[in-house]
């Protein structure tokens, strides 16, 4: 078995850190093709080295071109540009967007990249405020996801129109499309980062509305999942956060402290501060609550809570609260500016190593 061959079955194994290691080596050995740069640049994200990946896939993209795939190359876009507005790089993540439009109206190509371009569109206007634009594209992508049968991209556009459904007002649909999306996620018919980002966004959807049993059902989930996966990093310091946010609700505070303290720890491992800052929120809630002021102290030098620009915010927007005395005011604010996961991306690799759909109409 050759060392890319041994990164594939570590990739299928869901071993992150194997899989990154042994990509690695067989690049150094002989140039990776560009499904197996696809998958390294994969695996360079869930375990932390986002720059790196963001590297990987432009150079999968830039393969994919010299071998006159237009889709794949499109598809590589949609990830490289996921992973710089995660990161707040604003205006290279615009121009690789437009570029990846360019390609596939050039192109005359309908197809699933086309949807995950749509998704990343949609996001941007929501986040800029834009209800309105931002539904006609998520519900396009949609569209196309069902055409072409996309577990991901159709799991993407729920989780979206749950978050906009929130946001104007309307949980009993909200919460039916959030549950729509957990059944794909705990069916297993989704990637590895879509699932993330779709437990996360759907936890924090559900604390915004104070729906304390959903929110405790789903990270019971998140953390089952985050443990059968030991070497992820993006979504593991959320996973705690929100444990930890269980457990307070439940007076077990000195475990939320334990478990606070260690997302704090994980967030270290990647860029995302917010995690970090969400782990202090709790720590200093478990403080506060049991009167030990003098306690409530940084866990570190990384206090900010930057969410990245593609960083979901399901409760934006809301009005209604179930207690709207000022500290669930705070509370709900506080959940509300947190980033808990990201939407808009194109599909990746599986466990199983599958590609993104290849169904392409011209």
């Amino acid at each position: 078995m050759t060392t890319a061959e041994q990164g594939r079955a570590a990739f299928e194994a869901a071993a992150w850190t194997d899989a990154y290691e042994r990509f690695t080596r067989a690049d150094v050995e002989s140039e990776l093709d560009p499904e197996d740069i696809e998958r390294l640049a994969t695996v360079a994200f869930l375990v932390g080295k986002e720059a790196e990946s963001s590297d990987l896939w432009a150079r999968a993209h830039q393969r994919y071109l010299r071998l006159g795939d237009i889709e794949r190359a499109a598809g590589c876009i949609t990830w490289l540009a996921f992973g710089l507005l995660n990161r707040g790089e604003l205006a290279q993540a615009g121009g690789w967007l437009a570029r990846a439009a360019t390609l596939l109206d050039d192109a005359g190509l309908d197809c699933v990249p086309r949807g995950h371009l749509l998704m990343l569109t949609g996001m941007q206007s929501l986040f800029q405020g834009d209800v309105d634009a931002a539904l006609a594209n998520i519900l396009q992508a949609a569209d196309v996801a069902a055409r072409f049968g996309d577990a991901d991209l159709s799991t993407l556009s729920k989780l979206a129109q749950g978050q906009i459904l929130l946001m104007q007002d309307k949980p009993a649909q909200s919460v039916a499309m959030f549950d729509q999306v957990m059944v794909a996620v705990t069916a297993g018919e989704v990637s590895p980062t879509v699932a993330g980002l779709a437990y996360c966004g759907t936890i924090s959807a559900c604390q915004a509305m104070f729906d304390v049993r959903r929110a405790r059902e789903w990270s019971a989930a998140l953390s089952r999942w985050c443990d059968e996966q030991p070497d992820l990093v993006p979504y593991s310091g959320w996973c705690l956060v929100h444990r930890g946010e269980i457990m307070q609700l439940h007076g077990s505070w000195a475990d939320a402290a334990d478990a606070a303290q260690r997302a704090y720890q994980r967030s270290l491992l990647s860029t995302d501060q917010a995690a970090g800052g969400g782990a202090h929120y709790v720590l200093g809630e478990v403080h506060r609550l049991r009167g030990d002021l003098s306690r409530s102290q940084p866990l570190g030098p990384r206090t900010a809570t930057r969410p990245g620009p593609v960083a979901a915010r399901p409760g934006a927007g809301r009005r209604r609260r179930i207690d709207d005395s000022p500290r669930r005011r705070r509370g709900g604010d506080r959940r509300r500016r947190q980033g808990a996961g990201a939407c808009g991306a194109r599909r990746d690799h599986d466990r199983r190593g599958r590609h993104p759909g290849r169904a392409c109409e011209r």
